[in-house]
């Protein structure tokens, strides 16, 4: 099997709200921001809860795009019904084929089949968890190119840092495009990871203060959907330790070998492919 691994990229897909209007958003979620119950019950006015702090964060996520192509042939024998019970036999190209009885009267015929299978498959994976999850949605954005991530920090925004590199999303994908067959003899059994991008997109983390309760919470507003929805974590204090190229594209031969002993891997040498990363013949 051949496995062509292609040229990453790292994007931030361009934010549909700005900041002025994800502030306007949480003014009138402050509110909503405490929850149904508190909503309902204790009736807060909004002049009650206040916006303490607005940070801009980005979160991430892995898309993959996959190409398997099979090509192969294989020996079958083809039944071919003859019902009437006069003919004996049946001539085909010069070649006499005698009645079988095969469930039915009938000529068996050798043939070879050639056969060409091709499957694709584009997924997105959550950035820390992961999981396969729907952002479709997002990938209709703008991409912007970027050379690294402390791209993203200039300005003072936050990078949640991914927890999950290039090699997981390859090992994911590649299994959904393996299949098995049986062939006489294979001519193509290649696998072409086409696209494998990194993507950030903007979000905006809300602290609000309700004094007279004490009470705390936090807000997240997508900059993209525009949605919001609880937080279950405190209010980042700094920005986490950007990671190098090299760390999140963590491609080699070893990350498709692992799995698909003797595979032979091609690799195309992006500007944010691994430095080590080789072709292995």
């Amino acid at each position: 099997m051949d496995v062509n691994l292609g040229e990453t990229q790292m994007v931030e897909l361009q934010a549909v709200y700005s900041a002025e209007q994800i502030q306007g958003m949480a003014v009138g979620r402050r509110i909503d921001a405490f929850g149904q119950m508190a909503k309902l019950f204790q009736r807060p006015k909004p002049e009650d809860i206040e916006i303490v702090t607005i940070q801009k964060q980005y979160e991430s996520f892995w898309s993959v795009s996959a190409t398997a192509h099979y090509i192969y042939e294989r020996k079958r024998v083809y039944h071919v019904d003859v019902p009437a019970t006069e003919v004996q036999s049946v001539t085909l190209q010069d070649r006499s084929y005698p009645i079988t009885v095969n469930r039915t009267r009938g000529i068996d015929l050798d043939v070879l089949e050639r056969c060409d299978e091709t499957l694709h498959r584009d997924l997105t994976l959550d950035g820390q968890s992961g999981e396969v999850a729907d952002y479709r949605r997002y990938l209709t954005a703008t991409p912007l190119m970027m050379p690294d991530l402390a791209t993203l920090q200039r300005g003072g925004a936050d990078v949640v840092a991914p927890e999950v590199r290039s090699s997981f999303v390859i090992r994911h994908v590649i299994p959904l495009l393996m299949k098995t067959f049986q062939a006489d003899r294979v001519i193509e059994e290649v696998i072409n990871i086409e696209s494998i991008v990194l993507c950030f997109h903007a979000i905006y983390a809300v602290e609000y203060v309700w004094a007279a309760k004490q009470k705390r919470q936090i807000l997240i507003f997508d900059a993209l959907t525009g949605q919001s929805r609880p937080s279950g974590a405190e209010m980042r204090t700094h920005s986490a330790k950007v990671l190098e190229n090299d760390t999140l594209f963590d491609i080699g031969s070893d990350a498709v070998g692992t799995f698909i002993p003797g595979a032979n891997v091609s690799i195309q040498l992006g500007r944010l492919a691994p430095r080590q990363a080789v072709s292995v013949p």
